[in-house]
């Protein structure tokens, strides 16, 4: 037989004989302790009942319910509270860097802009129809390659000194 399986027989018979050494736990209870066990929980709801008459039922109760190896318990001694939760652990408050310079100082300069004036869309000469193109100052006919100078309301065909009125 090898260390392994002697080692294996004797946690065996160990747990085996203090199996056998412990009292066997008394449950499910007798017909005449549940009865027992009734009684004494109708003498608690009794309202009718002494309070000496309750503490020792409630004393009776604990004790039949409570396993015989369990240390005895004073009903009349109040739990202690807990918490739902155990309280986190104290912690050192967090301490931040100390912020960089340049963010400290003034803001810098902040640039300003300032938008772009808007574009005049193309529009259609009513006497030709031809669509021209507005630029800077003028307004160039892509059929002929002219340029028309802008006058006040409008602009001017300098080949033939017509008129030509914005939109």
């Amino acid at each position: 037989m090898t260390t392994f399986a002697r080692l294996v027989l004797v946690v065996m018979l160990a747990t085996g004989f203090s199996a056998l050494a412990a009292d066997a736990p008394a449950w499910p209870p007798t017909p005449e302790l549940r009865e027992r066990m009734r009684e004494l929980q109708a003498a608690l709801q009794d309202p009718a009942a002494t309070p000496e008459a309750r503490r020792a039922a409630r004393v009776e109760l604990i004790r039949l319910l409570r396993s015989p190896d369990a240390a005895p318990v004073d009903p009349d001694k109040p739990r202690a509270a807990r918490a739902a939760v155990p309280p986190m652990p104290a912690q050192s408050p967090v301490r931040l860097p100390a912020p960089s310079p340049s963010l400290v100082g003034p803001p810098p300069d902040v640039a300003t802009i300032t938008a772009a004036p808007r574009a005049i869309p193309p529009f259609i000469d009513p006497q030709t129809g031809r669509t021209l193109v507005p630029g800077a100052q003028v307004v160039i006919d892509p059929a002929t390659g002219r340029a028309l100078p802008a006058v006040p309301g409008g602009y001017v065909d300098p080949a033939t000194g017509r008129f030509v009125p914005a939109r």
